[in-house]
C-alpha cells in the first residue's frame, strides 16, 4: 500500500478553522475533526504516493500510521495505483433564475396578493414560498394557497401566530395543499399543551426564527448543493427577498432599506440592484469569527452582516454564535 497514491474521496472536503480542521463527508452527512497539520499533509501530498509522506516525515511515522488507519477506517481517502481515475466533484453553483425564495407577509390586501401570486410568481422561478400569517387569518391563508396551487413552486412554509383551535383548521389545509412542507407556530406559550406532531412550535419571535440562529451540531446542513453555495454566497440570504406587510421589497425582515414595492416594481429588475446582490455574496469567509470557524461551509446561521466602518475588511454581526471557534466549545453545552 505504501507505493500507492492517495487523496480524499471526491465527496469529502477539508475546511480549516483557526485551531483545528474538519473533513466534511457530504455523501454520508458526517464530519470529522482533526489537527490542522494533518489536513495540511493530506492537501500537500494529495495525488502522491504514501511512500513520499513517510520519507519526508521519518520522525512522525507512528503518528502518520495512526491517521492513515483513521482515514481508511472511516473511508475518507482513496488509495490506488492511479487516482486520476477518480475525478473531483465540481464546486460550481448555478441556478437559472435570480430568486429562489420569497418570504411574503399576508397582511397585504387580498387584491395585491392576488395580482402578485397569480401573475408574477412563476416568471420569477421561485422554488420556495414562505408565508407569514401574523393575524392567524385562515381564510386569507387558504385563499393565498389557492392562488399558487397550480404554480411551479415546489415547497411552501407557513409561519403563523398560534391561537387555540388553529391546528384542526391547518391540518385540513395541509391535506388539501400538498406542497406545504412545514407549518411553524411562533411566539408559542410554553405552558400550552396543544402540541401536535405535524407542526413546529417555537417560543421564539418571528424575527428570531427567520434569523436562523444555530444552537448545536444538529442545525448543520450537510449537502453538496448547500456546501457549494456557501463557498461564494450567504446560504441564509442568497437569492431570497422579504416582502413586508406594505408590499415593500427588502433583503430580510429587519432590513431598514427598501428596494421597491410589488405594486409598482418588477421584482426581477429589483433584484438586479447591486446592494442586494452584494448582500447575497457575504459568505462566512467575509464575516468576523465565522471566517475562523471550521464549520463555516455547513452552517446555515442567518445573523445579519454589516460593516461598522466602510473601510473594514470584514463584516460583523450583532448576534453571538453558540459555537466559539477559538475555544472549540459550544456555549450551550
Amino acid at each position: 500500500m505504501i507505493n500507492k497514491e492517495f487523496k480524499l474521496f471526491s465527496n469529502c472536503f477539508s475546511v480549516k478553522g483557526i485551531n483545528r480542521a474538519a473533513i466534511i463527508d457530504l455523501q454520508r452527512k458526517n464530519y470529522y475533526l482533526l489537527p490542522s497539520q494533518i489536513i495540511d499533509y493530506i492537501n500537500e501530498y494529495s495525488g502522491k504516493r504514501i511512500y513520499h509522506l513517510f520519507q519526508d516525515f521519518k520522525n512522525d511515522k507512528s503518528i502518520l500510521k495512526k491517521y492513515i488507519r483513521y482515514f481508511l477506517n472511516n473511508e475518507l481517502v482513496i488509495v490506488d495505483n492511479d487516482i486520476n481515475f477518480y475525478p473531483a466533484i465540481s464546486n460550481s453553483f448555478e441556478r437559472p433564475y435570480r430568486i429562489d425564495t420569497i418570504t411574503l407577509h399576508l397582511h397585504l390586501e387580498i387584491l395585491a396578493l392576488k395580482i402578485f401570486l397569480e401573475t408574477k410568481i412563476d416568471n420569477l422561478g421561485i422554488c420556495c414560498l414562505k408565508l407569514i400569517s401574523e393575524d392567524s387569518d385562515i381564510q386569507k391563508l387558504a385563499a393565498s394557497l389557492q392562488l399558487v396551487d397550480k404554480s411551479k413552486i415546489k415547497t411552501i412554509v407557513i409561519f403563523i401566530k398560534h391561537r387555540a383551535g388553529l391546528e384542526a383548521e391547518l391540518v385540513k389545509l395541509k391535506n388539501k395543499f400538498s406542497r406545504i412542507t412545514e407549518i411553524i407556530f411562533y411566539d408559542f406559550e410554553k405552558n400550552k399543551n396543544s402540541k401536535i406532531n405535524k407542526f413546529i412550535y417555537e417560543i421564539k419571535s418571528l424575527n428570531e426564527i427567520l434569523a436562523m440562529k444555530i444552537y448545536n451540531q444538529d442545525d448543520f446542513v450537510l449537502s453538496l448543493e448547500s456546501f457549494n453555495e456557501s463557498l461564494n454566497f450567504n446560504t441564509a440570504y442568497n437569492r431570497t427577498v422579504y416582502i413586508d406587510r406594505s408590499g415593500n421589497i427588502k433583503r430580510h425582515i429587519e432590513d431598514q432599506s427598501i428596494f421597491g414595492n410589488i405594486d409598482v416594481n418588477d421584482l426581477n429588475e429589483v433584484v438586479s440592484n447591486e446592494k442586494i446582490k452584494e448582500f447575497w455574496g457575504i459568505n462566512k469567509d467575509k464575516i468576523k469569527v465565522c471566517k475562523d470557524c471550521e464549520f463555516r461551509y455547513i452552517c446555515p446561521d442567518g445573523s445579519i452582516p454589516f460593516k461598522e466602518k466602510e473601510t473594514d475588511l470584514f463584516y460583523s454581526t450583532n448576534t453571538k454564535c453558540n459555537y466559539d471557534p477559538y475555544k472549540n466549545l459550544w456555549n450551550n453545552a
